[in-house]
């Protein structure tokens, strides 16, 4: 699951790239004014959903194994340094923004400026049906968004269970662990008992030896002493 969740991460965020790259080298160079700044806001949302793709790939690298990740690992870094790149180029270009109108204030005054900047955003409501395309086109990266964010809280849902499932796993161990070592305290004092009375049993078998041998040595003695005295006589 996890090689397809970054595969699909990968697709996301090359199209999502793809789409950056349009917008600054084809799409703002011909913009001005309100239609500019919309533009460049619409990237720079669009950049920060690449970088969070960046980092839910960088996640899910964790996450493979062996060659898929040793293959996978160029890609990421190639695929988040071209976003820092986009950025860097975002940033030039709303910095050049910043630069141009500052400097048509400065040429012309605010009052001519100001009249520029309304037939710029006259001209730019001509462009209002590529603006509910680049709507729909938002909504529809939300919605993937939406589903990224169901998936990672399915995969959470699903390690929460291996988790409580391990530490189930780990409790009955331990539960088995300290049953056995019950079972070997009490084997050990049996056999310690049984060693005692093993011992008592050596004890008494060696006194009866003695005993025994004690009423031989006395009855062999009294046959030679009656033996001696029938002979003497």
């Amino acid at each position: 699951m996890s090689a397809d969740l970054f595969t699909n991460y990968e697709s996301e965020l090359a199209e999502l790239i793809t789409s950056i790259r349009q917008r600054l080298d084809s799409t703002l160079p011909d913009l001005t004014g309100d239609a500019r700044r919309n533009e460049l806001r619409t990237t720079q949302s669009e950049l920060k959903e690449a970088g969070e793709l960046a980092g839910q790939m960088e996640m899910e690298l964790l996450t493979l194994q062996g060659p898929t990740r040793s293959r996978a690992t160029p890609r990421v870094h190639q695929l988040k340094a071209e976003v820092e790149r986009l950025q860097h180029e975002a940033n030039m270009a709303a910095q050049g923004l910043g630069n141009y109108e500052a400097n048509r204030r400065a040429l012309l005054g605010d009052q001519q400026a100001d009249d520029l900047l309304l037939l710029d955003s006259g001209e730019d409501r001509l462009g209002s049906g590529d603006q509910r395309t680049r709507l729909l086109s938002g909504n529809e990266r939300l919605a993937k968004g939406s589903q990224r964010l169901q998936q990672s809280h399915r995969i959470a849902i699903e390690t929460e269970a291996v988790g409580a499932s391990i530490l189930n796993d780990l409790r009955t161990q331990r539960e088995q662990i300290v049953n056995t070592r019950e079972t070997l305290m009490q084997a050990d004092s049996h056999i310690d008992l049984s060693h005692r009375t093993l011992r008592t049993m050596a004890r008494r078998s060696m006194t009866n030896k003695m005993i025994v041998t004690g009423l031989i040595v006395i009855g062999v003695s009294l046959v030679v002493l009656v033996l001696y005295i029938k002979l003497t006589r």
